[in-house]
Formats: structure tokens, sequence, C-alpha cells
């Protein structure tokens, strides 16, 4: 057996051991929507939120705002063309 350092005794302190909090009974957490997945389709259906979620606020800020620098280097073009 080794000898517990400061290190072990601060990850086992870490470690929830509250049966009534974990366990079974009535105030037991129960994983629901994508924690109660398997790990593989929580993964993909997670990843593939984020890439829809992330696709449409790119094409919203491109619709709505539109992208500066795009427009700053066609207002040059317009203002100085080329020769």
């Amino acid at each position: 057996m080794f000898r517990p350092t400061s290190f072990v005794r601060q990850a086992e302190r870490l470690i929830n051991r509250n049966p009534e909090l974990f366990g079974p009974g009535p105030v037991a957490r129960r994983p629901v929507g994508i924690g109660a997945m398997p790990p593989l389709r929580g993964l993909v259906v997670c990843a593939s939120q984020g890439l829809a979620v992330a696709l449409l606020g790119g094409i919203a800020y491109n619709v709505l705002i539109g992208n500066p620098e795009i427009k700053k280097v066609e207002d040059y073009y317009k203002e100085n063309p080329p020769r």
C-alpha cells in the first residue's frame, strides 16, 4: 500500500459518496434527454445539434449583418476601380 499524498486525499474529497443524492430512492437523479441515450448516439445528437446551431448562426449573421470585410473591399474597388 502506498502512502496517501495530499493529491490523493484531495481527489478522494471530490468524490460524492452521498447515497441520498445519487443513490436509489425518491431523490435519485435519473438521466433524461441526451443523458439517457447510449453514449455514441448521444455524442452524434449533441454534435449534430451543435453543427446545426453554428450553421444557422453563421447564415443569420451573413444575412442580417453581412460580412463587413467584404463590404469594405467592395467599397474600396468602387472608389478605386482597377486600371
